[in-house]
């Protein structure tokens, strides 16, 4: 088990490379890049972590973890399957709005980091996640009679994904763009087109 020392020189690591990735970009985000933002030398990254890759992973699953727990709460307090679909909405953009470097990295890392190898297994892995999850509450909206029968709960997972993505592309562009009024204008769109009459 790792000590609270190395946590905490991991964490600082993490949120180094963060800041650089949002800044700076995917090429100069360079072990020596990142050392100096965070005021180490360039082994105390190699001691922490095996190479770019590990610390890349690290940085993906540091974001995406905070990002579950600060959404979990308010799925778990909605009701029925279309308020947490709402609250998924609403709140995945609002923790990403507060966290634009966050964002800005983990967006970087999805669009740059995949290579020759293909997009690598932790973030495919948390799209197929997030698209799991979205279908499931999608497929409990049509079960409970909430949301029309007739729609394909995958492809809805997606839409529902995709422009959330969307939204938050534009942001990160044109930082003037309104979030909020985004994500109510969504769930309105959304839930007009999904619910039963």
């Amino acid at each position: 088990m790792a000590s609270f020392i190395e946590e905490a020189r991991k964490k600082q690591i993490i949120e180094a490379a963060i800041l650089v990735l949002a800044n700076e970009g995917y090429a100069r985000a360079s072990l020596s890049r990142i050392a100096a933002r965070a005021g180490i030398s360039k082994s105390v990254i190699t001691y922490h972590f095996a190479g770019k890759d590990e610390m890349f992973e690290a940085v993906f699953t540091h974001v995406a973890d905070a990002a579950g727990a600060y959404m979990t709460p308010f799925l778990e307090q909605a009701g029925d399957p279309a308020e947490q679909i709402a609250a998924y909405i609403r709140h995945q953009i609002a923790y990403m709005g507060d966290h634009r470097d966050e964002l800005l990295a983990i967006g970087t890392l999805a669009l740059n980091h995949g290579g020759a190898s293909g997009t690598p297994n932790y973030i495919a892995r948390s799209a197929e996640e997030e698209h799991a999850i979205l279908t499931s509450l999608v497929a409990a909206g049509q079960r409970t009679g909430q949301i029309r029968g007739d729609l394909d709960a995958q492809f809805i997972a997606g839409l529902i994904s995709k422009t959330v993505e969307g939204g938050l592309s534009e942001w990160a562009w044109r930082p003037e763009t309104d979030l909020s009024a985004y994500a109510d204008q969504l769930i309105d769109l959304l839930e007009r087109g999904m619910r039963k009459t």
